[in-house]
């Protein structure tokens, strides 16, 4: 439900400011760092909060300031109004992914399995929003509300995990070097990625797509997402997936760059599916796997890529004021994803040398 109520949202954010409001590129890339910016600091603190206070209440806060804020983007007049309402939805996402991974891999939870849900979410999801904005535009946003409603009330319904209290500190840098090969990959990849995610939408209709199979394309993302995350990455140790994934980014990202009209992108969003498959699930497999704060490790990899949410629409706004062409940011993304795969490959070996670890 949450994955649903938060790519919903993504997706037609950036219509509602440009068809509605009447705003442009750099605006659209405005509120999307702002939003990075407020979810990478509420990852931080939160996720280490997971693991001291524990994570059925930082997971409960989360889900309801959720609900709230999400529905104000229906009610979003005004270009300053947005960007303050975006602030606060980037805060509140913030808070529960840390303690919700934590809580999934001490249910045993195969980290596959679990981020298969959050892609079905975002498939369906996709769907759904973009069926109600095909009628009005700030019905897809009322949607997202209802989603993160359900997410919140069937949270409550968590059985609570008897644990010990974990004192992390407050800046952990020990987790962070423990972890620094896939944090540093997934901030390379991810940014150059959302770059192109910024413009996403209008990069869609700019090839013939409407509002719906705008929701559609993305769907059918998520449906890949789901199927290799049950299907194929428990199956295989962190590393290789983590490779997998960046090679087959870098592939995508370059059929991506050749594309004419919006069929042709349709097939393009099953080799993204695996990619992404791939990579988040052996990210968090990386992250949950090798650290016993689980919570504020896997609530850094949330940063990471908030992180990315703040570094990809910068990019996305130099490249389209130097030369106005979706093409020089796809291109940088194929380039940067190749980057990330040969530090990722250099810096694993190195440090699981230094530290004595096993590949997980």
């Amino acid at each position: 439900m949450a994955g649903a109520a938060v790519l919903s949202s993504f997706t037609y954010v950036p219509i509602l400011a440009k068809s509605y409001l009447g705003e442009g590129e750099f605006y659209i890339s405005l509120i999307v760092t702002v939003y990075a910016t407020a979810s990478f600091i509420s990852s931080y603190v939160f996720g280490r909060a997971g693991d001291i206070f524990g994570r059925r209440v930082v997971l409960h806060a989360g889900l309801f300031i959720s609900t709230i804020s999400f529905v104000l983007v229906s009610v979003a007049y005004s270009a300053e109004f947005l960007l303050i309402i975006r602030a606060l939805n980037g805060f509140s996402v913030g808070i529960y992914p840390g303690a919700l991974a934590a809580y999934a891999y001490e249910t045993d939870m195969p980290m596959g399995r679990f981020a298969s849900f959050g892609a079905i979410g975002w498939g369906f999801g996709t769907i759904l929003a973009g069926f109600a904005a095909g009628f009005d535009i700030r019905a897809a946003f009322w949607i997202t509300g209802v989603f993160f409603m359900i997410a919140f009330i069937s949270a409550m319904g968590l059985p609570e995990i008897q644990r010990e209290r974990i004192n992390v500190p407050l800046f952990p840098l020990e987790t962070i070097k423990r972890n620094l090969p896939v944090y540093a990959a997934v901030l390379i990849r991810h940014s150059s990625a959302f770059a192109i995610w910024t413009y996403w939408p209008l990069f869609l209709a700019a090839l013939g797509a409407d509002l719906l199979m705008i929701g559609v394309i993305q769907a059918m993302n998520s449906i890949a997402q789901v199927v290799f995350m049950i299907g194929i990455t428990d199956r295989f140790q962190c590393e290789r997936l983590i490779v997998m994934g960046l090679v087959t980014s870098a592939i995508t990202f370059l059929w991506f760059a050749v594309v004419t009209d919006f069929i042709q992108i349709l097939p393009t969003q099953i080799l993204l599916g695996f990619s992404w498959a791939c990579l988040y699930v052996g990210a968090l497999k990386y992250v949950t796997e090798r650290n016993e704060e689980r919570a504020t490790a896997s609530g850094l990899l949330t940063s990471v890529m908030s992180i990315s949410g703040m570094i990809g629409p910068i990019i996305a706004a130099a490249y389209f004021t130097i030369w106005p062409s979706y093409l020089p940011i796809i291109l940088n993304a194929v380039v940067m994803s190749l980057v990330a795969l040969v530090i990722f490959w250099v810096s694993s070996k190195r440090l699981d040398s230094y530290l004595e670890m096993p590949a997980c």
